[in-house]
């Protein structure tokens, strides 16, 4: 009824695929424990930033620009941080490696800021 199907030619040796290796747990502890710090002061200055705006809303302002600013300053350091870990002096690390070498990176920023906004 259906015509037989050609033979499939001999293919011939793959390549050996490269396989990422394997994310050890002492590497995720290392990596949770580098981004606990800017994690929360950054919680902290978020909830700052959102404080500061309800009170302009408060008294009648609009927090609109405020929050424009803020909204900006974190976007411009996502953008930073992602150019950084597809930098290609990055490229050959581990994912795990570089997200410990941004974290580092990252870590005198958000800590600095809440420094400065809660004692200035």
């Amino acid at each position: 009824m259906f015509p037989a199907s050609p033979a499939p030619a001999p293919a011939s040796p793959a390549p050996p695929v490269a396989r990422p290796r394997p994310v050890r747990t002492r590497m995720v502890v290392l990596v949770a424990l580098i981004w606990c710090v800017p994690v929360v002061a950054l919680g902290m200055l978020a909830f700052l930033v959102l404080m500061v705006a309800l009170w302009g809303a408060a008294s009648g302002e609009s927090p609109v620009a405020f929050l424009l600013g803020a909204a900006g300053a974190v976007a411009v350091g996502v953008a930073v941080l992602v150019a950084l870990y597809r930098a290609p002096f990055l490229r050959r690390m581990t994912p795990a490696g570089r997200i410990a070498l941004l974290g580092v990176a990252v870590w005198p920023f958000p800590v600095v800021a809440l420094a400065y906004a809660l004692n200035g």
